[in-house]
């Protein structure tokens, strides 16, 4: 299911909840060629046929929805599919339809994010989907400090009395409900944080984090500098991506967290580059509230 918040004036919260779309079910425009731009950011190329089974329609919809992209400069239609025209692409899709990709690795990471929150910390909750979920995770911690640059997580910690909640203010980017611009990056310039969660469109351990916007990658590494500790909420398919805007070297993170879909190799050079890494899922956690303790107290 998924949970839909609508934040009204006088603090009330309208929730939704919604059944999440399945493969054979018919999806949203936008979803359907967000699903086409990630298998050609993965394979370069992509048949007709492969895109009718993979999505469920008619053939009639996958030349409308490839026209679509062919129009945005994301790729060439060739007969009988498409060509990736880049290995990199500033596409970027809704909030709506990103929250709904690989929503089930996105919320075991979020578990294992919410695990390494303490009461008594102070943290930074960017706006991305995956730390959303974070949000909806933290109703039983006591004086907790939370600040964001999401409308939307301002919106779900609103209902919660023991944590106080901090919005960067900013410039709405509309289409994902997030803040930027100048006012937010001199709002997070002058604060220091525990802990910061954040996510990224695409890592690559030898380029670094990178995401669509620019003006995103700006907060992002803002956000990077303000925090004593950088945890990345990574899922399986943004490795090996390459986005538009360039955040900073995967070096700067102290921990990223993932799902058991990340290649182990990965994983290793994440490692060996000294990124504390967790895996959604696998028993590896234990120790993490006491690492959290001993680096707030050095």
């Amino acid at each position: 299911m998924y949970l839909v918040a609508d934040c009204k004036l006088g603090g009330r919260l309208d929730v939704t909840i919604t059944q999440p779309t399945k493969w054979g079910q018919s999806l949203l425009a936008e979803e359907r060629r967000f699903r086409i731009s990630e298998l050609l950011s993965r394979q370069r190329t992509v048949s007709a046929s492969e895109l009718i089974d993979i999505l469920g329609v008619t053939a009639a919809t996958v030349r409308r929805d490839l026209a679509d992209l062919e129009r945005k400069g994301l790729l060439v239609r060739s007969h009988g599919g498409a060509v990736s025209k880049s290995p990199t692409t500033s596409f970027q899709p809704s909030y709506d339809t990103q929250g709904r990709t690989n929503r089930e690795e996105k919320q075991a990471i979020a578990v294992e994010a919410a695990r390494m929150i303490l009461d008594g910390d102070t943290i930074f909750l960017e706006g991305s989907t995956t730390v959303s979920e974070v949000a909806l995770r933290l109703q039983h911690r006591n004086h907790l400090t939370v600040v964001t640059n999401s409308p939307l997580i301002l919106c779900q910690l609103q209902r919660y009395p023991e944590i106080n909640v901090m919005c960067t203010g900013g410039d709405l980017q509309q289409d994902v409900f997030y803040l930027s611009g100048a006012w937010a990056q001199r709002s997070i310039g002058e604060i220091r944080v525990d802990k910061a969660f954040l996510g990224v469109s695409g890592i690559d351990p030898g380029y670094g984090m990178s995401t669509a916007s620019h003006a995103e990658a700006t907060i992002k590494k803002a956000i990077i500098k303000s925090a004593k500790m950088r945890i990345a909420l990574v899922d399986h398919s943004k490795f090996g991506k390459q986005g538009f805007a360039y955040v900073g070297p995967v070096t700067e993170l102290t921990t990223l967290i993932t799902d058991s879909g990340t290649s182990p190799a990965d994983l290793k050079t994440l490692k060996d580059l000294g990124v504390q890494v967790i895996v959604a899922g696998a028993k590896t956690h234990p120790q993490i509230a006491k690492i959290s303790k001993r680096r707030r107290s050095s």
